[in-house]
């Protein structure tokens, strides 16, 4: 790729960054701290992708790409305190932020977020600090992986039932069973079903 190009895709892919991050677009000042690009070269290659048709520029600060244009609106989900991912923790609920995500890449239904503790869910790709997203809802199938609220305590499992003993198992997703094993409740309450996670840097 020529040096030109890689300049522009730089400077494309910092725009979409921070607009995702921040639900707004970054000006060229922003884009400079961002790439480490100078100011007037900045300036120069968003004229450049304007007059090319990959971007629109108004040269001050509106520069919006192709990708941010065909994008659905962005919606926002409210990270709402942390979940266990091993021994319960007393259920609290406590405003952190708002992760702001397209709406293409969440369903209908009522959402909040909440930042892992733990690392009895690695198993299944959720680590420690990562975000989860959770659609709210008091019933799951077995093999969802739910949030779920027993003895005044929550934690995020799968989650699975012993038929024979009518007993709710919460499965851990560590091979490590002797240090994260499976909980055994008689009653729980689901407070929804995680529909996916990421990890924020």
């Amino acid at each position: 790729m020529k040096k030109d190009e890689t300049k522009k895709v730089v400077i494309a892919d910092y725009i979409n960054a921070f607009y995702y991050e921040h639900d707004k677009v970054p000006s060229v000042r922003e884009i400079e701290a961002g790439t480490g690009i100078p100011y007037a070269t900045v300036h120069r290659y968003l004229v450049a992708m304007q007059e090319a048709g990959e971007v629109t520029y108004n040269g001050y600060r509106s520069a919006r790409t192709k990708e941010m244009n065909e994008v659905s609106p962005i919606h926002g989900i409210s990270v709402l305190g942390t979940v266990a991912c091993g021994p319960g923790q007393e259920e609290e609920q406590r405003f952190i932020e708002t992760i702001r995500m397209p709406e293409s890449l969440v369903e209908k239904g009522d959402y909040f977020a909440l930042i892992a503790k733990g690392e009895s869910m690695i198993g299944a790709g959720i680590f420690p600090g990562d975000y989860i997203f959770v659609k709210r809802q008091q019933t799951a199938n077995e093999g969802d992986l739910v949030i779920a609220l027993f003895d005044g305590k929550n934690n995020l499992k799968e989650l699975g039932f012993d038929a024979k003993n009518k007993k709710y198992i919460l499965h851990s997703c560590n091979p490590d069973m002797e240090a994260y094993p499976d909980i055994i409740v008689d009653e729980l309450q689901i407070q929804g079903i995680v529909k996916g996670s990421y990890h924020k840097h």
